[in-house]
């Protein structure tokens, strides 16, 4: 009897780990959804293995096949009661489920399995404990940190990366915003944390430190109003899925953050949901903190948060003013971006919050006795507020031009994500005209013209497809002089950043830079370079490369009369690709070698290479090339090197 009631509880702890180890999270943190299906399935399999215990007391096959069909009966009764009840069961618990009851539990009063039981039981037991284990020291311990460096050619400048990894803890959501802080950067995080970070040109100089206090956003509040999760799955497929919460908790969340010093004091302006619990809605909010600039990390903790602005109305997410569909909550559309303007006045982006007239009653966007879908202009002194602009649908970047030219970033529909130059009381159309279609669809429902904004503010640019639009800036003059004036877009879906050169307010040049990250935040720092936030919790300094790299070296020693492409792309001088080994003065297609270079003999190789960068004259007597040479050896080497492995054609295109 001892032997099967392990055997039991080992299949009964297997089944209750598997929502931990899929989730990341205790069990007493699972959502509600989550615990009553974890709650069925250990019932279901648990009466299985009483009904054995209770029935078959002789081990054979015959009670064995039995048991087996007995098992089966009582699943059944169970899966009834779950879809009585409405209670989803994931595949991730009913295969398992499934498998345990017509193996583990016939198997249980075999022969064979109670010979072997102790054996199998131990190893189930060993390995459930080892999978909770690692998982959740994994799920708690800290990131290491990483710093790595990254090259990216783009038009004009090559790019040095410097990304940190692990160097902030990884958010319980995304989202977050950064802001200058004098020469300091300010960092919220999603989840409302605060870092101070110091991002001085000096490698070694690089600093975070968290401050002792939290953008006041009631997630944990919210997130157990309605059974859910304050942190995000680990995988996106987890949030569509069949059985994943309907009101997607962990999308609550920090928006932006702004700082204003003033004097002895810095302003510090927070946007985020708020959960009204007695209304029973959600707002977004504008929070306020003022406290001594000076010894920041000290003074902060004793500032006392106020609201600045809430907007209205408070949006319900039951009854019939509700958004309905699969997901009553889209925290994903909170807008929420702020801009800090002359004369005392905020500049705030807000979201629809997804009430676009198709899956509501209402169509925020369009309704000007609502504050979503609008930006909107907030004076400092008074608290009170103006509508900007309106008709949007989710504003994810906004920045200021030296021209005070008004940029904003915003996503649109399937396709139709919008960069546009804000003119106050301008209607940019949504819900009722987009460049995009509606999700799985080839048209936009409400749109009378389609793929047209007549009677509405024209874009200055639309994607098609999405890029996932997300912050914005307007770039110096510093570190990047050819680039000043440009636009810099940061991207989700595509991961990347966009830049764009304008002229006479419209786009003349779109070129991606491809990060391989999902760019929430860009902010340019005091002494020009780029500060990047992604999604990973990553922070990524972007800047000019140094011009030690062999690409650099060769872009700037070399490109003007030779290429590295296919060979065969010659220009004044010839196509460089494979010249490592290539006989000398010999290659397809090109024929203007002077009669020196042409007498050499041999292949080219490092040393010959060598001595030729380093004074052609001396390397080839007679040659026609008129090229003074490179007199530093480690470039040389590294010219040297980029010809043996430049970049493959695809990286090129890219």
């Amino acid at each position: 009897m001892w032997q099967r009631l392990a055997w039991y509880a080992c299949g009964a702890l297997v089944l209750s780990l598997l929502p931990v180890l899929k989730y990341s999270e205790l069990w007493s943190s699972l959502a509600r959804p989550q615990k009553l299906s974890l709650l069925l399935v250990v019932a279901a399999f648990g009466a299985a293995c009483l009904l054995s215990l209770l029935v078959d007391r002789v081990a054979s096959w015959r009670s064995a096949g039995l048991t087996l069909i007995r098992s089966f009966a009582v699943l059944s009764l169970f899966l009834i009661a779950a879809a009585a009840l409405s209670i989803s069961l994931p595949r991730y618990l009913l295969i398992p489920l499934v498998m345990a009851i017509a193996v583990v539990v016939p198997l249980a009063v075999s022969p064979i399995g109670l010979q072997r039981l102790p054996v199998v039981a131990g190893a189930v037991v060993a390995i459930g404990l080892a999978a909770y284990s690692l998982n959740h020291v994994h799920a708690s311990a800290g990131a290491e940190q990483v710093t790595r460096d990254a090259y990216f050619t783009t038009a004009f400048y090559p790019l040095k990366a410097t990304i940190r990894e692990g160097w902030i803890p990884e958010p319980a959501t995304r989202g977050g915003g950064m802001s200058l802080l004098g020469d300091r950067v300010l960092l919220a995080t999603g989840d409302g944390h605060l870092y101070v970070i110091d991002a001085p040109a000096e490698r070694g100089g690089f600093k975070v430190t968290e401050l002792p206090t939290l953008v006041p956003l009631n997630r944990e509040e919210f997130a157990k109003a309605f059974g859910g999760s304050a942190r995000q799955p680990k995988r996106s497929r987890d949030w569509h899925e069949e059985g994943a919460p309907k009101v997607q908790t962990w999308r609550f969340r920090v928006a932006d953050v702004v700082t204003a010093v003033d004097g002895d004091n810095v302003r510090i302006f927070a946007s985020h949901h708020y959960w009204n619990a007695q209304n029973e809605c959600v707002a977004v909010r504008v929070s306020e903190l003022t406290v001594p600039l000076r010894n920041l990390e000290q003074s902060i903790s004793s500032g006392q948060w106020s609201t600045l602005y809430e907007t209205t109305p408070c949006v319900p997410l039951k009854g019939p003013n509700r958004k309905r569909g699969k997901n009553p909550f889209k925290g994903e559309e909170v807008g929420g971006e702020m801009l800090l303007l002359e004369a005392n006045k905020l500049l705030l982006t807000l979201g629809d919050q997804g009430f676009s007239g198709i899956e509501s009653s209402q169509a925020f966007s369009q309704d000007t006795a609502t504050d979503y879908g609008k930006t909107l202009l907030i004076d400092l002194v008074t608290h009170e507020r103006t509508i900007f602009t309106l008709g949007h649908r989710n504003p994810q970047g906004i920045a200021q031009g030296r021209d005070g030219k008004l940029w904003l970033t915003e996503h649109g529909p399937q396709g139709g994500d919008e960069l546009n130059l804000l003119q106050e009381h301008a209607n940019f159309g949504w819900p009722n005209v987009t460049y995009g279609t509606e999700y799985g669809a080839t048209a936009w429902p409400l749109s009378a013209a389609q793929n047209s904004h007549a009677d509405y503010r024209q874009p200055t640019t639309a994607w098609v497809p999405s890029i996932g639009a997300s912050d914005l800036a307007v770039l110096g003059d510093k570190m990047f002089p050819i680039w000043a004036g440009n636009l810099l877009v940061g991207s989700l879906s595509s991961r990347s950043l966009y830049r764009l050169a304008v002229a006479e307010d419209r786009v003349v040049v779109q070129e991606p830079i491809a990060l391989n990250k999902r760019v929430r935040e860009i902010l340019q720092l005091t002494d020009g370079r780029l500060l990047i936030w992604s999604d990973d919790a990553a922070l990524t300094t972007l800047e000019p490369s140094a011009g030690q790299d062999g690409a650099t070296l060769f872009a700037t020693q070399c490109l003007g009369c030779h290429a590295v492409v296919d060979g065969q792309s010659h220009r004044i001088g010839p196509d460089l690709l494979g010249v490592v080994g290539r006989r000398i003065g010999q290659v397809q297609g090109f024929d203007e070698y002077s009669p020196a270079m042409r007498a050499q003999s041999g292949a080219w190789d490092a040393a010959k290479l060598d001595k030729f960068l380093q004074q052609p004259q001396a390397g080839v007597p007679g040659t026609s090339m008129a090229f003074p040479g490179i007199a530093d050896a480690e470039h040389r080497q590294a010219i040297i090197q980029y010809l043996r492995n430049p970049p493959d054609a695809e990286q090129r295109d890219h």
